[in-house]
């Protein structure tokens, strides 16, 4: 097999579990009371930013155009496995809130490493990553305002409280 069609392969198993990782994650709502449409809404503005930059890859690079995309593919499944450490950190002596929060930084760390590898690997110039950091800020802003009308006074607004009635109830 080629290595064009090798990565590719790659590229769409590794966004394809991401997706399925992601949107398990997501429907499991960790105390949101969330609507299937937020839920659908919140899996278009995760997903977004992968789609625009390996649309972008897929138009303007010539080299190492499938090597990118798949280690694009790559930092995307990483994130979405990251989130998961929400579990690990449920034996932490913090609230489900922190434990919720931790994850999420822990999933994007995550991906900005590993996309910033991509970047670097394939000596695309760093305004591929700026591009890519704009769309992740982005994409947050646009989870926490418009998904889940979250701000910034989460912790107080009642949220919290329901994720530490949840873990002391033994339902976490």
């Amino acid at each position: 097999m080629p290595n064009d069609t090798r990565n590719a392969v790659a590229a769409i198993l590794y966004f394809a579990v991401s997706i399925i990782i992601t949107a398990w994650f997501i429907e499991q709502k960790f105390g949101y009371v969330a609507t299937p449409t937020a839920i659908l809404l919140s899996d278009i503005v995760a997903a977004s930013k992968w789609v625009i930059i390996t649309i972008a890859a897929l138009v303007m690079l010539d080299d190492n155009k499938w090597i990118f995309i798949r280690r694009t593919a790559f930092a995307a499944l990483a994130g979405s496995c990251a989130m998961y450490s929400t579990y690990a950190f449920r034996f932490l002596p913090v609230s489900s809130w922190q434990q919720f929060t931790y994850a999420m930084v822990l999933a994007m760390l995550a991906m900005i490493i590993f996309f910033f590898k991509a970047v670097a690997d394939t000596r695309l110039p760093l305004k591929w990553f700026a591009i890519w950091m704009a769309f992740l800020v982005l994409s947050i802003i646009v989870q926490i305002k418009v998904v889940f009308s979250l701000h910034p006074g989460l912790v107080t607004n009642g949220v919290s409280q329901f994720f530490d009635s949840v873990k002391k109830s033994g339902i976490s």
